[in-house]
């Protein structure tokens, strides 16, 4: 067990790290390069000045890697916001007021669930024009639904403690029975479920982008540079 606990420690810090290096080098390296277009300069191969190669564009890889983390990793974050506003919102009234909102915010969700996300998310995206905002709104519509199932869940073990009690029988408000005694209950497991989802995220956004459903050349994204690289990987596989 604490073998176990040492390894996810270990990959957790990696990642971690790896995301501080990708924020920092965006400091020391120039976004123009990134989709400034030398056809003189088209697969050349690694070098000091191309520390990764240039593409079929003669756009600099490294430059595109770490430009493109800015463009993914804000998006993601940008994401995990608006799930989160929206999941514990709607899973605070639905465990608090009980009734006929939270079944139908259950049965909801259960519909939602019952189909692999990644698909209705495919779905959700190919209603919109191809864009990275688009893809925060298609991954939002499904992944609240996560939040607001473990939110209604903590909710509703805590309905019943005293203090809770004690709040309503003086009359407190909702508003600060929600905010201040039950949103800090929240918080702990919804950091956790965040963390999770930070990497699914990230995935979904880059498989989106591949299948040409997110972000559109020339912007720098690692699913879209991809798809872009993929007929060159047989006969340029370093540059």
């Amino acid at each position: 067990m604490h073998k176990i606990f040492s390894k996810n420690n270990l990959i957790f810090f990696v990642f971690v790290a790896f995301i501080f290096v990708v924020i920092v080098l965006q400091f020391f390296v120039s976004s123009e390069n990134a989709t400034k277009v030398n056809l003189s300069q088209t697969f050349e191969p690694i070098s000091w000045l191309h520390l990764l190669g240039t593409d079929d564009y003669g756009r600099d890889l490294f430059t595109r890697i770490i430009i493109g983390a800015r463009s993914t990793l804000f998006v993601t974050v940008l994401t995990l916001i608006a799930i989160v506003v929206i999941g514990v919102t709607l899973g605070l009234f639905a465990g608090y007021k009980k009734g006929w909102i939270e079944r139908l915010v259950l049965r909801f969700i259960d519909v939602g669930l019952s189909i692999p996300e990644f698909i209705i998310m495919i779905a959700l995206a190919s209603f919109f024009q191809p864009s990275l905002w688009n893809l925060v709104i298609s991954i939002t519509l499904i992944k609240w639904m996560n939040y607001t199932r473990l939110t209604r869940s903590i909710v509703n073990s805590e309905m019943n403690k005293p203090y809770i009690k004690m709040a309503q029988l003086f009359h407190v408000p909702t508003r600060t029975i929600l905010i201040r005694h039950l949103t800090p209950k929240i918080i702990p497991a919804i950091i956790v479920l965040m963390v999770v989802d930070f990497g699914k995220i990230i995935l979904y956004i880059s498989s989106l982008s591949f299948i040409g459903l997110g972000a559109q050349p020339p912007t720098p994204e690692w699913g879209a540079m991809l798809q872009q690289g993929r007929d060159f990987i047989s006969s340029h596989p370093i540059c």
